[in-house]
């Protein structure tokens, strides 16, 4: 695709193996490049500066999710039609359906039911000592508290994360990792196909209330189903990350730990900085409607941009040592949980869920230590550990 102006361009893949393991420095130098730069190995443009990935969040008829979100065509006509995928009413009409349940309002009556769970799995791992942090800890609640309240058969209940790595995984759409997550997704809209009826999901739960409100605004029982995607796919995968970044910043920084300790009314905003420095979902791709100028270059109708959020919650240009942790931070203009209409859909179930669990291990807790070699996850889009063995000492 031709480019309309010259522009700093940064010869790396943005998807490739080594800069999963390691983007910061990539941040920090496609930011001190430019507010705009172009990757040639994506095809794309690429946003990494906080006031340019803003900017284009606000402005969603421009920088347009409805297109789908990967960088690949065949990609997006399997993912468009969720919440995720979508713009303007029906992005409105599809968030009223899977939204509102989960809700500030509507997580009141489950905070007692999250709290105890949480009580639990806090006395579990005090009795333990050492465990793995992703499976033993940040897995454990928003597994267990989604699927209770999504209602899934089995099979999708079993499969709530493989699937949901998958989808992120598609989100560039041509490496390998893409190419393996293919089968996986054609797996879940096999299981939407054959099990996405009323009469086959959980009474109360979440899934099937999505075929008692759909109708009335005009969805289709097929496509009902596939709303179901909105809590299969994006509903873990954010918590289970900063979950586990928490106990990461923590043994890696006891003195925050102990401000914690002290107060535990840090804990919120504790959540927050966590969020801001993991920044779980690190970008995602926007397909440009009409040619647009940003700072002084014109990206062109119909390409594409990555807007990466991990760099710009990293911004030296809003936030004063961003790379350091600090608990006490005023975090409020972090994009972790995205920025605007498609701000994450479940950011209030997961701050519940982290602040009942950090609640309950600040109670226990004296010290979170590293105990062994960790693994990041090699996924796409979500930054995560997939190993983290710690030991606690109450």
């Amino acid at each position: 695709m031709a480019k309309t102006e010259v522009i700093p361009q940064y010869d790396i893949d943005f998807y490739s193996d080594a800069v999963i393991r390691d983007p910061l420095p990539h941040y920090a130098a496609l930011r001190d490049l430019g507010p705009v730069a172009w990757l040639p190995a994506q095809n794309a443009y690429v946003l990494t500066r906080y006031d340019q990935v803003v900017e284009a969040l606000r402005k969603p008829d421009v920088f347009r999710s409805g297109e789908g979100l990967s960088l690949n065509t065949d990609v997006n006509a399997l993912l468009k039609g969720s919440t995720l995928n979508s713009d303007g009413e029906r992005h409105r009409q599809t968030r009223s359906i899977t939204a509102t349940p989960i809700n500030p309002k509507g997580l009141v009556e489950l905070t007692p039911y999250i709290e105890s769970a949480a009580e639990r799995l806090a006395d579990v791992l005090a009795e333990r000592g050492s465990f793995d942090v992703v499976a033993d800890f940040a897995q454990v609640l928003p597994l267990t508290i989604v699927t209770e309240l999504v209602g899934l058969p089995d099979g999708g209940r079993e499969n709530m994360l493989k699937w949901a790595s998958a989808t992120f995984n598609l989100f560039e759409g041509f490496n390998q990792r893409s190419q393996d997550a293919f089968d996986d997704m054609r797996e879940l809209q096999a299981f939407l196909r054959a099990e996405g009826r009323p009469e086959r999901l959980k009474e109360g739960g979440l899934a099937r209330r999505i075929f008692e409100e759909a109708p009335a605004k005009g969805f289709s029982q097929a496509e009902a189903a596939q709303l179901m995607r909105d809590y299969i796919n994006p509903s873990l995968d954010t918590t289970i990350s900063a979950l586990g970044f928490a106990a990461y910043h923590f043994a890696r920084d006891p003195a925050q730990w102990d401000l914690l300790r002290d107060d535990p009314s840090l804990i919120p905003n504790a959540i927050e900085e966590v969020v801001r420095l993991s920044t779980p979902i690190r970008a995602f791709s926007r397909f440009v409607a009409e040619d647009y100028e940003m700072s002084g270059v014109t990206i062109p109708q119909g390409s594409r941009v990555i807007v990466v959020y991990a760099s710009a919650n990293r911004d030296e240009r809003v936030f004063e040592n961003p790379d350091e942790f600090d608990v006490t931070r005023n975090v409020r203009k972090h994009v972790g949980f995205g920025h605007g209409v498609h701000m994450c859909m479940g950011l209030h179930l997961a701050r519940l869920e982290m602040r009942s669990v950090l609640a309950a291990m600040v109670k226990r807790v004296a010290r979170w230590e590293l105990d062994g070699e960790s693994t990041l996850a090699m996924n796409n889009t979500i930054r995560a550990f997939e190993r983290l063995p710690v030991r606690i000492i109450g």
